[in-house]
């Protein structure tokens, strides 16, 4: 089969089409700019054309596409006038994942980390899984993907509401918050059901996190469970100092022994419970578990160290945080691994529609911080009018006495920078905010 990819250099669909390609088929696409996926599948031999446009076309079996691609894309539209099936993303790792013995991990937050986890955990362990990451991480042979003779272990992204159909041999999910409800009837009613329904399509192993509330109501106990407060494995003695955290895992309150993480917050520990929990019920032993995730690198943006001004005192980190729950999470966890040090953020608002829907919850979460600079926004396809911008996060802000400015460019987030001492500068935000983290550490760090 010959695939044509329109996208194909987003970090879910350039793992796709390089699964495709390792399973035997003819893979290339198109991406609307030379990103970083874009140049790395051209390194590996694909073909892919920049821009979107009829001239791209090369006689393909099936279009992939995911939901940012509107039906007016030339090659869309080329597509239904050939009559070659065009199908959404999710749809093509539908079908891969009933093919193969299959372990998803999906929820609102967490799902990449607890991918990444998972996989080191695997391969340590000899199982030799492909893997399908929506984050680059070292362990992984091509950074988001990785070919293996052993189980399909896949990040199923639940934003659009299509990992419901989905039917897996295993499934892990780490939680449900209201994000992307615009994509649910802008019902929180509506995004639980599909976690059901996805959840009754699991044939086997079935983990989920049973302090959260929503799928505690939905599961109830008939799974596996993992918590702090509640589940068959927990949390218990939690303590961090500079650069490491440890707790102790109970499983039915048998102790599985102490595990260390080199990871900071709550929020992680939580992600290597999920890990933890599923290895051992797939029969990998507790010490092989507690080895890998000690030698764990965190995925590219989840707290990733950008540089250091030693003059200064200035640690630059670069985050993927983009919902409140996130944010807060984030900011707690820098407190965590930098107890003497001044936290400030750096913050890009991601999307219109998530600014309106969480309406003041930045600036609640943000609070948590020393100081923050509010990056223009992002607007992630939402190019319509809006009567709202990053300027509501920015007047929250000034309510709650948080010290704040506004960077409308990336020079204005220099000029902040200027002036920090003795601070750990978290860049946050799901949009091009992590180029002005990048851009930062050359200008002030000694690079990683």
């Amino acid at each position: 089969m010959r695939y044509h990819f329109v996208g194909i250099g987003g970090i879910g669909m350039s793992s796709l089409a390089m699964h495709l390609r390792a399973e035997g088929h003819e893979v290339y696409g198109s991406n609307n700019e030379l990103n970083e996926r874009s140049n790395f599948l051209r390194s590996k031999g694909f073909c892919v054309y920049i821009g979107h446009s009829s001239s791209n076309w090369d006689n393909p079996d099936i279009l992939v596409r995911t939901t940012a691609v509107k039906e007016d894309n030339p090659e869309v539209q080329k597509a239904v006038k050939c009559g070659v099936p065009v199908v959404y993303r999710m749809e093509a790792l539908k079908r891969i994942t009933m093919q193969h013995d299959s372990i998803c991990v999906t929820g609102t937050d967490g799902k990449t980390t607890t991918t990444a986890m998972l996989s080191k955990i695997l391969i340590d362990a000899g199982r030799d899984p492909s893997v399908l990451l929506g984050g680059i991480n070292t362990s992984l042979e091509f950074g988001n993907y990785r070919r293996g003779s052993g189980p399909l272990l896949t990040e199923l992204d639940e934003s659009d509401g299509f990992f419901a159909s989905v039917k897996c041999n295993h499934a892990v999910i780490t939680n449900v918050r209201n994000d992307h409800l615009e994509h649910y009837s802008n019902k929180s009613e509506s995004l639980r059901d599909h976690f059901w329904h996805f959840g009754n399509n699991v044939s086997g192993l079935l983990v989920y996190n049973s302090d959260d509330p929503v799928l505690s109501s939905i599961f109830n106990g008939s799974c596996i469970s993992f918590g702090r407060e509640s589940g068959l494995y927990k949390i218990t003695g939690r303590r961090h100092s500079a650069a490491v955290q440890e707790f102790e895992v109970l499983y039915k309150n048998h102790s599985l022994g102490n595990y260390v993480l080199r990871t900071p917050g709550e929020f992680n520990a939580y992600n290597a419970l999920a890990a933890i929990a599923t290895s051992v019920e797939l029969g990998i032993d507790p010490d092989s578990v507690r080895e890998s995730l000690l030698q764990f690198s965190p995925v590219d943006r989840r707290f990733s160290f950008r540089g250091k001004n030693d003059l200064r005192n200035l640690d630059l980190i670069d985050d993927y945080a983009h919902t409140p729950d996130e944010i807060a999470y984030t900011i707690s966890g820098a407190r965590e691994f930098f107890p003497d040090k001044k936290i400030v953020a750096v913050f890009q608002p991601h999307r219109y529609s998530r600014l309106v829907r969480e309406n003041g919850k930045f600036a609640a979460s943000l609070r948590g911080a020393d100081a923050v600079c509010v990056y223009k926004l992002y607007e992630a396809y939402e190019n319509e009018p809006h009567e709202i911008d990053e300027r509501e996060v920015v007047d929250g802000l000034n309510r709650y006495g948080t010290p704040v400015v506004h960077a409308s460019n990336y020079s204005d987030i220099l000029s902040w920078l200027e002036d920090l001492r003795d601070a750990v500068v978290i860049f946050m935000g799901a949009g091009d905010i992590t180029e002005a983290s990048k851009l930062s550490a050359m200008k002030f760090c000694t690079m990683t």
